[in-house]
């Protein structure tokens, strides 16, 4: 187990520091490409679209619009990269023998470590803005709910896409798609009544929605909302380490 963990705390910051090895900026470029698409979606939407921000609180948009805003840019890149990472590491693969599950999980974990400093500013924005309560700590098991269908999914995309090379050009689109049609960029409420419960077949709504419960209302969802979080991260997790464990002694023939 220590072995473990020393592999995992090995590739997270083989991975950080890699990521911004010659940038002058460093792990600043983390927080200025999401602010530069926080300003464009804030403009087009609160401005020009109008968009209303959630009916239960009065606070700008731009807030609105943070409150889901980085935690959705660690889960989507830690699925793109967690997805990627057994080809990326072929060579690793195939010639060094260690527990190659190791690889999605690093990667998950360092999309999350650096996303934190967006959610960072996120709280600094909103403690700033006089809304920021302590009960802004239930974020937490929310987010180590949503770590763990990261993880479950980074892992699941980790095993398939060495066999399924295709996968790679559809995923681009599926998280698109999955972004687009989740609360992100709009509240609920902004979404037709007969069309609402169709949201929830997109897994991230579960997380979108439970982080604007906690920002707006001061508190978790209810103990069904709650049980589905923990059903849906179980479910993913459950899956993504049974089907690498399956596919990963195929990894050293296909890559």
């Amino acid at each position: 187990m220590v072995n473990w963990l020393n592999l995992v705390k090995y590739f997270l910051i083989k991975d950080i520091k890699s990521r911004y090895a010659g940038s002058g900026l460093g792990i600043i470029w983390t927080v200025i490409m999401p602010l530069f698409q926080i300003l464009l979606y804030w403009f087009v939407f609160s401005t020009v679209m109008r968009v209303r921000p959630h009916s239960g609180a009065n606070m700008p948009y731009v807030l609105f619009l943070l409150s889901t805003y980085f935690f959705w840019i660690a889960i989507s890149e830690s699925i793109v990269r967690s997805g990627m990472t057994m080809i990326e590491n072929a060579d690793l693969v195939k010639k060094v023998p260690f527990p190659v599950i190791i690889l999605p999980i690093s990667i998950t974990l360092s999309c999350y470590v650096q996303s934190m400093v967006g959610v960072a500013l996120f709280i600094v924005a909103y403690a700033f803005s006089g809304f920021l309560h302590l009960s802004i700590i239930l974020i937490v098991p929310v987010l180590f709910l949503q770590l763990l269908f990261s993880l479950g999914l980074g892992m699941l995309l980790a095993a398939i896409i060495p066999y399924i090379r295709d996968l790679q050009q559809i995923l681009g689109y599926l998280l698109q798609g999955m972004f687009f049609l989740s609360p992100i960029l709009y509240s609920m409420d902004a979404i037709p009544e007969a069309y609402r419960g169709l949201t929830y077949l997109n897994p991230v709504t579960l997380y979108v929605e439970a982080y604007h419960k906690v920002v707006f209302d001061g508190t978790l969802p209810g103990g069904w909302y709650m049980g589905a979080m923990v059903l849906c991260s179980g479910l993913f997790l459950f899956l993504g380490v049974k089907v690498f464990l399956r596919l990963n002694e195929g990894f050293a023939d296909i890559l």
